[in-house]
């Protein structure tokens, strides 16, 4: 709960001020281009944040975006610069009761701030419609920016022993690609997925932990 306050009242407020200079770079355009590459009419977004850049690039193409976002002024940004005070709402996604079931559902760069982002899947596939997708990217547990991660934990906490003030930061969630293939196996969905640095062409392998897995619900 407190790093879901966290969210809410601190880091959804620098968000709010960092999205445009923030970037439409190749990554970003890439993930643009999994969640529209089977034409949906309408996605539903965990984590909408602003708006800004991904469901703006959708709304461009023409297709409706709905989503929710545990910060409300970030919801509030979302809602008007979508065009969707309906659709967009504040809470999270385990809430959902609506009847629509959406041609995509999507959770990118926000995954590993979900403490348990299997339950929040599970949540995701429920509310895509038979033949229609669910787009996500996790860190990889078994990167090396994983353990360059753990190693500086291990460093705050000894600082910490010794009296020494550092930064509170908030947890980043690995997890496993091979423990996720067997989740999707499980749950019936086809998938491909790959790593950041094939998209980007970025080498350097400690900074670029991402995964990113495109599921496809079967009818």
């Amino acid at each position: 709960m407190e790093q879901i306050q966290y969210f809410k009242d601190v880091y959804s407020k620098f968000w709010a001020n960092q999205t445009k200079n923030y970037g439409y770079e190749a990554y970003t355009q890439r993930l643009v281009q999994m969640i529209g590459q089977s034409s949906p009419q309408r996605v539903f977004e965990v984590g909408i944040g602003t708006g800004w850049p991904i469901g703006a690039a959708l709304k461009e193409k023409g297709i409706i975006v709905d989503g929710c976002d545990v910060a409300d002024n970030s919801v509030a940004v979302a809602q008007k610069e979508l065009g969707n005070r309906e659709g967009i709402w504040c809470g999270e996604v385990s809430e959902y009761r609506g009847k629509i079931l959406y041609d995509v559902t999507y959770c990118v760069r926000s995954s590993w701030y979900i403490p348990n982002f299997y339950s929040t899947l599970k949540k995701m596939i429920s509310m895509t419609r038979p033949g229609g997708y669910v787009v996500f990217d996790v860190m990889d547990k078994n990167s090396l920016y994983c353990l360059k991660y753990r190693m500086t934990g291990i460093q705050e906490r000894y600082f910490r022993f010794l009296g020494i003030d550092v930064d509170e930061r908030y947890g980043t969630n690995f997890i496993s690609v091979s423990r996720m293939r067997r989740f999707l196996k499980k749950a019936g969905l086809s998938y491909k997925y790959c790593g950041e640095r094939k998209i980007t062409g970025n080498s350097d392998r400690y900074n670029t932990p991402k995964v990113i897995f495109v599921c496809r619900k079967e009818g």
